[in-house]
């Protein structure tokens, strides 16, 4: 079996290139493509996504809780593969009727015209996502991180290709069919390889359709929910402004590439040890682990949304050209958010087998973020949508703390590591103190990049050194991790 950390590289490398591939297909995108049609382009696959993470009730995370512990592991995979298969069948036909109404909400006539396509991604897209816990869950890593790699880049050349070659928006994602078609085929092969390798154990557990069900609709619920709550601002940008001024929106309202799929899989991969732990009842480990990912994150984490927010006017014209200006304080709003990406909240509620408490902490994020971003836009306009995602973000995540400390017995102090996520918060400032006089120049975007770049990074290293913020144990993990000759500055 692989070291954890090797585990967490490799998953989060894979997932990431999917993350990476949609922002290299942004710099094109806002290049070759109209506002107009970018923001189509945007319309097709968030009501796509949307409807794939609504659906699937959490089935697929019920897989890392039950297929180890479970001895009809053949009967529960097939049982889950069915059902997500059904999902997806009335999910996309749904869809497809609705075409015209979700065309008029946003303010985009044209999506009548992509509701067949729509549909038939979501058909294409639920199903596979058993694929990520089933392999992790049979210790099938490198294989997991093999094929997803591939279809993560295929993704990125189904759209590329075609733009480069001047393709129309519907020839382009008609490209995007064929490529799902390929990836659904190719991943249920691999799935099927692997399934027919499981062997039941008598000795543990009877599988129960019930209870699976029991564990993922409160999972699924509060993933819905949460998925909502990340593009609920979107959504109401649609409704409010034309699909132009949602192409600019959503170049500032953006992820950075890599730092959240990392925390998400450092989170999914901690999961088994945190069961394991707490089923001996040693919760002392349970914290030390908790706290040595968080502290481990959250030395990249800090630096970054420092750096991007203060060279935010010049990163996003030169990423999406100088039509995307605006974007600009969008994304410097939005970025605070960056500063909670330092865990996965849930993790230790569903190690724990309490997942209902996330569903009540999602309803509420949902609700307060409806309320907050219909009202803040109205007010202030579309800067409105990113400060209510902040606020909620905040709120959310400070309530999946203190519904940690009550789970696990322990205090609000002791929850995080604060000492040290101040340190390393101190050092990314001080480490930015430097930049002030180059920003003040008259150098061109990339120029000024890349000098704030190199200064920021050197500075940061020389504070962060004298932290003090890490263990031992956690800066050799975070050596190992970098190639030979770059962990001298570890």
């Amino acid at each position: 079996m692989l070291k954890l950390k090797t585990q967490v590289v490799l998953t989060s490398f894979s997932k990431s290139l999917k993350h990476v591939s949609v922002f290299i297909l942004a710099l094109f995108l806002t290049r070759y493509f109209s506002p107009h049609d970018y923001g189509t382009y945007l319309q097709v696959m968030l009501v796509a996504n949307m409807a794939i993470y609504l659906s699937v009730f959490g089935i697929p995370s019920s897989i890392y809780y039950f297929l180890p512990r479970t001895g009809e592991k053949k009967k529960m995979m097939k049982n889950t593969i069915l059902l997500l298969c059904s999902i997806a069948v009335v999910v996309s036909i749904g869809v497809y009727f609705l075409s015209e109404f979700i065309a008029t909400n946003f303010n985009n006539l044209e999506l009548v015209d992509y509701g067949w396509l729509m549909a038939v991604f979501i058909l294409l897209q639920i199903p596979i996502k058993l694929y990520e816990p089933f392999m992790i869950t049979t210790n099938n890593v490198p294989k997991f991180v093999m094929v997803n790699a591939s279809f993560n880049f295929g993704f990125l050349l189904a759209v590329l290709i075609p733009v480069l070659l001047g393709w129309n928006l519907f020839e382009v994602l008609l490209t995007l069919f064929w490529f799902f078609a390929a990836q659904f085929a190719a991943i249920f092969l691999v799935v099927f390889w692997v399934y027919f390798k499981l062997k039941d154990e008598p000795e543990e557990e009877p599988y129960s359709m019930k209870e699976q069900f029991q564990y993922s609709a409160p999972i699924g619920f509060a993933g819905a929910i949460n998925e909502l709550g990340i593009v609920i601002d979107k959504i109401i940008v649609s409704g409010f402004f034309n699909p132009a001024q949602l192409a600019i929106y959503t170049r500032g309202a953006m992820e950075i590439p890599m730092l959240n799929v990392i925390a998400n899989s450092l989170g999914n991969i901690l999961m088994p040890r945190f069961v394991e732990e707490y089923k001996k009842n040693n919760i002392a480990e349970v914290v030390r682990l908790w706290h040595s990912g968080i502290r481990m994150m959250a030395t990249f984490i800090y630096p970054a949304f420092v750096f991007f927010v203060i060279t935010a006017g010049h990163l996003i014209p030169f990423l999406f050209t100088e039509k995307y200006i605006e974007s600009v304080i969008i994304f410097q709003v939005y970025t605070i958010v960056l500063l909670t990406r330092i865990t996965s909240y849930d993790a230790i509620a569903r190690a724990v087998g309490q997942t209902k408490v996330l569903m009540k902490v999602s309803l509420m994020a949902v609700a307060l973020n409806i309320a907050l971003t219909i009202g803040l836009v109205s007010w202030i306009g579309i800067i409105g949508a990113p400060l209510a995602t902040v606020i909620v973000t905040f709120i959310v995540r400070g309530s999946h703390l203190w519904i940690i400390t009550k789970l696990i017995d322990i205090s609000i102090a002791d929850v995080f590591p604060w000492r040290s996520l101040g340190k390393l918060f101190a050092a990314s400032l001080v480490a930015a103190v430097p930049l002030i006089p180059i920003l003040n120049t008259d150098l061109s975007h990339f120029p000024m990049l890349a000098a704030c770049g190199v200064v920021f990074a050197v500075s940061y290293l020389l504070v962060f050194r004298k932290t003090g913020a890490l263990t031992d144990s956690e800066l050799k993990s975070i050596r190992s991790a970098l190639p030979k000759k770059l962990r001298w500055v570890i």
